[in-house]
């Protein structure tokens, strides 16, 4: 187990290094950097200012130097310099200097980032159990009406676009019937009440809309499982259908369930910006797409490598968990 875990780390962290490398050539290298300098002077820069912003802040140094820099404070840090003068610090992991800001972005992903946590994590505690159960119902009772209502209900949730039924549904719930509270962010340590019912809404609608979406592929393991010649063996011995579903099928059902959560948790965190949209929160996919408007490259280099980050995490705890759930499961 331990050289398993070695090996995936290992592998983790050549990914990021890549993701490192390519977000550095995008972003930091050729046309694209100087929409620092534009981003500093206006529509007025002319090339020789231009030029002049870019020597200053070090963007003309060979690449090689730059990433150099860009990598250092990933690591321990830097201070972040302007024709020699320190301008600001940018503590570690420095993800880069926002001069729209005048700000870092690790503190810019700092401050948004528990709203992210928040919507994602509290909406698993909805979507995760509820896709699950609901899923076994329909495999346990494939071909029932009970099976049938499930399944189109979930066809339809999941052939429409999630910020369109975000959208009605918080028209509807929040405004127009007063069903739900309205959504807003209030710091944890600030107001635990108005934190809680502020996300109470977010929760609920996408944690149903992913619960939904889930309740076809859970059913469709179930139903495999169900016809495992281990599944047939456990009847032959006469132990109760009850057992025989919910103490062994159970089980190999969840084992490719953690895959399909342990991705789709990965990619939310990374920027769940439909949700934060549709009810008004900033979260880190907020904060991305703002960067994007004002043309931000280092908000959005850090963003995407933010993003990254949480999706090699995620594929590395799901394969961990994969083990642990299915001892069958061979570690290679």
């Amino acid at each position: 187990m331990i050289v398993y875990i070695a090996r995936r780390l290992l592998l983790a962290i050549s990914v990021l290094f890549a993701t490192i490398v390519l977000t550095f050539g995008l972003f930091f290298t050729g046309p694209a950097k100087d929409g620092v300098a534009y981003q500093i002077c206006g529509t007025k820069c002319t090339n020789q200012r231009v030029h002049d912003i870019n020597h200053g802040l070090g963007l003309d140094k060979p690449v090689v130097d730059q990433f150099g820099t860009y990598v250092k404070g990933l690591v321990v840090g830097r201070d972040i310099t302007n024709d020699g003068e320190v301008t600001g610090h940018c503590s570690a992991p420095c993800l880069g200097w926002s001069y729209v800001q005048s700000q870092s972005v690790t503190d810019q992903v700092k401050q948004v980032m528990p709203v992210t946590f928040t919507i994602v994590f509290g909406g698993m505690v909805i979507f995760v159990p509820l896709g699950l159960l609901l899923g076994v119902v329909c495999g346990r009772n494939r071909g029932s009406p009970l099976d049938r209502a499930l399944v189109g209900i979930s066809q339809v949730i999941s052939s429409m676009p999630y910020y369109a039924i975000a959208l009605i549904l918080n028209l509807y719930l929040i405004f127009t019937w007063n069903v739900l509270p309205a959504t807003g962010y209030t710091p944890l340590t600030q107001s635990p009440g108005t934190w809680f019912t502020g996300f109470i809404a977010i929760w609920i609608i996408f944690g149903l809309f992913n619960a939904m979406t889930y309740v076809r592929y859970v059913r469709a393991f179930m139903i495999n499982t169900l016809a495992s010649d281990f599944v047939r063996t456990a009847r032959s011995k006469g132990i109760p259908e009850r057992d025989v579903v919910w103490r062994h099928a159970l089980r190999a059902t969840v084992a490719p369930y953690l895959t399909l959560i342990g991705v789709d948790v990965a990619l939310q965190l990374s920027g769940s910006i439909f949700t934060e949209q549709v009810f008004n929160v900033r979260g880190i996919g907020r904060l991305g797409l703002d960067a994007i408007s004002t043309n931000d490259l280092p908000v959005i280099a850090g963003t995407v490598l933010v993003g990254a980050t949480f999706i090699v995490l995620g594929n590395l705890i799901v394969d961990l968990l994969y083990v642990a759930v299915d001892p069958t499961v061979k570690l290679k």
